[in-house]
């Protein structure tokens, strides 16, 4: 159990017994410290907190009702869920932008890769190309101005 539970636990205990009772605060010898409606013998209280009243009816260590959601003080699982859906949306957005961030450097490389293909068209000379079974084909005049519109295309299309 963490100390912030046994701290709880020892509260709502306190309250529950003694609904006006003045709550001891006192550190042991390791520097610790403890909360309970006495200290033991031969320890001096170092403060005091008054034990908040349970509402009339209700159990002391019930669970928030319909009050705390409404503005009232917010439960440890309140807050831990609120912690956590933060926490998850942080990581979400951190994962969006690193996908953002990855689409454009995809983004960018495609824009070189056609930009140098139309270069490559523009140069003149051979233009070759490989076809299903491995052959070389050299393009004539027609076939190098469609590839080179066909590039262009790309061109427009991938360096938005």
């Amino acid at each position: 159990m963490t100390v912030a539970r046994i701290l709880l636990l020892v509260l709502s205990l306190t309250i529950t017994a003694t609904a006006e009772a003045q709550i001891c605060r006192w550190k042991d010898a390791s520097g610790k410290v403890h909360y309970a409606d006495s200290p033991p013998p031969g320890v001096q209280c170092e403060g005091t907190v008054k034990a908040p009243r349970p509402a009339a009816g209700a159990p002391a260590a019930a669970a928030p009702g319909p009050g705390a959601a409404a503005g009232g003080p917010k439960s440890y699982q309140e807050k831990e869920m609120e912690f956590r859906k933060r926490r998850q949306e942080k990581q979400e957005a951190e994962q969006k932008a690193q996908q953002e961030k990855e689409n454009a450097q995809q983004a960018k490389a495609n824009c070189e890769v056609a930009r140098n293909r139309v270069a490559g068209l523009q140069r003149g000379g051979r233009v070759a190309k490989y076809d299903a079974s491995g052959q070389i084909n050299y393009l004539g005049d027609e076939d190098i101005a469609r590839e080179l519109a066909d590039a262009q295309r790309a061109v427009k299309d991938a360096c938005k």
